[in-house]
């Protein structure tokens, strides 16, 4: 099963700054919506954990990403191999930085993941959507760790009300609840 995927966004930062991530596994890496760890291997390549999920079927994947492509300001393409739950695939993606007005830089990403064993027989049309989802997400989080305009941050809502105390709680509120009173939170 084969994933194809691109397309672009515009960042207010500078092509080199830009680049600096997109290049460096070690930063690029952290991005990674369900990133769990990375290491770096002597031969220059570094494994990457990241969950995976596909309806109830839950794991921990690893893929080897090499950076394969080097073009400081331009361009940066990786390739890898991974495994999850019994299944393999293999991954290309790139990243073309073009010059998108005064100070901006404009990020075109392509790639595709081919996807092989164990899960494509069992998760099937499920990977497609999901797949989907995961790199919108990574897009997402590029596009803010790339972003020089604080504004660009995603904005959290923080809930600092308590519960009224005609609201009865749910069981897992109330579990909540009690663990908070345990462990003093």
């Amino acid at each position: 099963m084969a994933i194809k995927f691109d397309g672009d966004f515009t960042v207010a930062t500078s092509r080199a700054d830009a680049y600096a991530i997109l290049s460096d596994t070690e930063k690029f890496a952290p991005l990674l919506p369900t990133y769990v760890s990375h290491e770096a291997k002597d031969d220059g390549t570094v494994d990457v954990k990241i969950k995976v999920g596909v309806g109830k079927i839950r794991g921990v994947g690893t893929v080897n990403l090499e950076l394969t492509e080097a073009n400081p300001p331009e361009r940066a393409a990786y390739l890898g191999k991974g495994k999850v739950m019994g299944s393999a695939f293999n991954l290309n993606a790139g990243f073309t930085l073009e010059e998108g007005g005064p100070g901006d830089t404009k990020v075109v990403w392509q790639g595709e993941v081919t996807m092989f064993g164990k899960l494509v027989s069992l998760a099937g049309g499920m990977i497609q959507p999901v797949a989907n989802k995961e790199i919108a997400k990574l897009i997402e989080t590029l596009r803010v760790a790339l972003s020089s305009d604080a504004e660009a941050a995603p904005q959290v809502e923080v809930i600092t009300e308590k519960p009224s105390e005609e609201a009865k709680p749910g069981f897992f509120r109330a579990l909540i609840n009690k663990l908070k009173a345990i462990f003093g939170g």
